[in-house]
């Protein structure tokens, strides 16, 4: 299990971060916690989910295209 803890100044901020890591398989853990430095939230991501995602973004082997003659 990996964890991570985004901190930003405001929930706009914090929302724009915590966005940007869920295509990397991140998922939310608890709450948005308010502090004086503003605002942080919880994530939590499986190893076997970051193997997923890493198998996803591979390129797929390209089929063969076929060529077709124009006959004019």
């Amino acid at each position: 299990m990996e964890y991570n803890i985004v901190v930003a100044p405001n929930l706009e901020t914090l929302a724009t971060e915590v966005a940007v890591l869920f295509p990397q398989g991140w998922k939310l853990k608890g709450g948005i916690i308010e502090h004086a430095g503003g605002y942080s939230q919880q994530l939590i991501r499986k190893a076997s989910d970051k193997l997923k995602q890493k198998q996803n973004q591979m390129p797929a082997p390209r089929a063969k295209q076929r060529r077709t003659k124009w006959i004019e």
